[in-house]
């Protein structure tokens, strides 16, 4: 039975593991762990969390492992589906333990299909770390605290460590360590804890030097959080119910997509409803029965549902109050406590008196199997829904498609001798932006870069290959009007609704429509040389300019900021009309040799004079707004701005 269940855990968590999401999260772990492994660049922190606070370095140091084997992503998730795997085989043994056979079957059972254990197994992310060693932690807490074994309370407080060095969300178990030590106080070492605290406070000391070698940063940052307007509310407890049943699968589906999946499937949800009624009451029960043996002392058996009580609940009870609010993923630290309680419930129902015993047994027995297949049902019936629908609010593109693309990109290139791969994307920062941030990871060893699609196209003098990750936008329609698409190329993403497109460019200077040279380029000291504009739109009061500055990098900034264009609309009297800002390439990305357009629409007032205007242009650093200077012929600073431009406006 075991090895039947182990095999239906493998099938859920592995089988088609090359349609796995791969979005921005997954990429910036991936690239963290990719220079361990493959660069030698050791990490003292890792990756920023939604806070803006780096979190610790446990999540790069795991996924370092499989990347030394390969750079492949897909084998980063078999490695994480490996270690989730493991974690169900170890509840079983560790339910075993504590409460018998029966409990241990069921308990792995529900835990091997449980729809958001499935879920998260699947996927390059911190949370997903945590089972294996909260199992740990569970299990040496017991041989700590309950039977008394000196050696455990190291090996427990290392793998308290542990699960806080994965994320912060493990914080919890801090309170949870403390409080199963003043439960079990008197069996107890002391100086072993003491020792196991020190050990567990040593693995943190590369994230101290680092914070310390960067101005305390994450401390100051850490105190302006706390500084924040606390919430109270039962979001936590809500979430801890959702992923212990299953329920709430529309964050996958996406809410637009949910409806078409339920009434695709059997509506028998009410199950999983059930699942987390037997959850309750047997946390109820652990709880009632401890309180009972407290006087005379709780055995093993209280004693392990106890602490599997309060493994659940000290989370929930944890992010009651927070001043960030508590995301359902942060949960998974309770796997699998919810499943050993059902599973010491019906154990227990096996004790009752004559005939009730085997029947009660019984029920609770069928109830789980029925449980099973229907939860296995929906979270095969999901996977398979996610992946052949246009989930775009809710599960990202398989990351087959994007491998596809980056082997379509790699033999356009070929066919061209193209030095480089362009991402037409929503945004170009990588550190910012989810395709951006996928490409660094697909593409190690393909000279890439990603432009902002909605405001900017860069054209290389060097043959090139444009992938266009995005929807049609502005960069892409402009882009077909100096070369055409690629169409044989072209890969369908799901349901077809939406693609992915690549373009040829031969290289060269462009011939722009409509360009308005200036009579002499214009340089600023960060290296862009302005060469010209265009101008189009409705050229009225009231009515919208679109104003595009035609550029070209003299070489590739070394400082690392951002560079904004701003223009100033201004009238005949000099007065300012209209404005906009806007970014113009991240400047890592400037090339010698590039001719880059950024345009801008400016409104122009309703109450604009008709006549002449002029365009007063200018860069600055963002986000110090310290603006650049224009330099003159001899490379000396002449002014922060120039007029350029003669734009009529005529009568509404």
């Amino acid at each position: 039975m075991l090895c039947a269940i182990v095999l239906l855990a493998a099938c859920l968590r592995f089988s088609h593991i090359d349609q796995i999401e791969f979005l921005w999260d997954q990429a910036e772990i991936s690239k963290w762990a990719l220079r361990m492994a493959r660069q030698g660049e050791i990490a003292w922190v890792g990756p920023r969390s939604s806070t803006g606070l780096y979190t610790f370095l446990g999540a790069p140091w795991l996924m370092a492992i499989p990347y030394a084997l390969s750079p492949s992503p897909i084998v980063a998730t078999g490695f994480i589906a490996a270690l989730n795997l493991i974690t169900v085989i170890g509840c079983y043994f560790l339910a075993r333990r504590w409460f018998g056979r029966t409990a241990a079957l069921v308990a792995a059972l529900l835990f091997a299909v449980a729809p958001w254990a499935v879920i998260y197994s699947r996927k390059i992310w911190h949370v997903e770390l945590f089972p294996p060693f909260t199992l740990l932690y569970a299990a040496t807490g017991w041989l700590a605290f309950v039977r008394g074994r000196r050696w455990a309370l190291p090996a427990h407080s290392l793998a308290l460590a542990a699960l806080i060095q994965i994320h912060f969300s493990a914080l919890p178990f801090v309170v949870l360590t403390a409080l199963w030590a003043l439960i079990f106080r008197k069996r107890l070492d002391w100086r072993a804890l003491l020792i196991g605290g020190l050990l567990a406070a040593l693995t943190f000391t590369p994230y101290i030097v680092f914070d310390a070698q960067n101005d305390w940063w994450n401390v100051h940052h850490l105190a302006e959080i706390m500084q924040q307007p606390a919430a109270t509310s039962a979001d936590a407890v809500h979430a801890t119910w959702i992923i212990s049943t299953g329920l709430d699968l529309h964050w996958l589906t996406g809410s637009d997509r949910y409806p078409e999946f339920v009434a695709a499937t059997p509506n028998v949800r009410w199950l999983f409803a059930v699942e987390g009624v037997l959850m309750i009451v047997g946390g109820g029960l652990a709880l009632w029965r401890a309180v009972r043996q407290a006087r005379a002392g709780l055995d093993d058996e209280m004693a392990a549902a106890l602490m599997t009580t309060t493994w659940l609940t000290i989370p929930a009870l944890f992010f009651t109050r927070y001043t960030v609010p508590p995301a359902p993923h942060y949960f998974t630290t309770t796997f699998p406590a919810q499943f050993i309680l059902v599973g010491w419930l019906v154990a227990r129902a096996g004790r009752l008196p004559g005939r009730a015993a085997r029947i009660g047994q019984g029920l609770l027995a069928a109830l789980v199997v029925s449980l099973a297949i229907t939860q296995t049902h929906e979270i095969t019936s999901l996977l398979r829904f996610v992946t052949t629908h246009d989930t775009r609010r809710g599960y990202g593109t398989p990351i087959s498609y994007e491998i596809q693309a980056v082997q379509t990109a790699a033999r356009l290139n070929q066919e061209i001798s193209g030095a480089e791969v362009i991402l037409l994307a929503e945004g170009d920062d990588p550190r910012m932006f989810e395709m951006p941030a996928v490409a660094d990871v697909l593409l190690p060893d393909t000279s890439h870069r990603s432009v902002d699609t909605r405001s900017a196209l860069i054209l290389p003098s060097t043959p090139t290959v444009y992938w266009a990750t995005w929807d049609m936008s502005p960069g892409e329609t402009l882009l077909a009007a100096f070369t055409p698409e690629a169409v044989e190329a072209r890969i369908p993403l799901r349901e077809g609704d939406r693609s992915f497109r690549f373009y040829r460019w031969p290289g060269g200077t462009p011939s722009i429509p409509d360009l308005q040279p200036l009579p002499s380029p214009l340089l600023w000291a960060n290296g862009a040389r302005l060469i010209g504009y265009r101008v189009s739109g409705d050229l009225s009061p009231g009515g919208v300019l679109h104003w595009t500055l035609i550029w070209q990098p003299a070489h590739t900034p070394t400082e690392n900021t951002f560079y904004h264009w701003f223009n100033h609309l201004l009238d005949g009297e000099g007065q300012l009309r209209g404005q906009r800002d806007g970014a113009s390439v991240l400047p890592s990305y400037w090339r010698a040799g590039d001719t880059i357009l950024n345009w801008f629409d400016v409104a122009i007032p309703p109450d604009a004079p008709p006549g002449d205007y002029t365009m007063r242009v200018g860069m600055y650093a963002y986000p110090s707004i310290r603006n650049v200077s224009v330099l003159d012929e001899e490379g000396a600073p002449a002014g922060e701005w120039a007029e350029v431009g003669l734009i009529t406006v005529g009568e509404r």
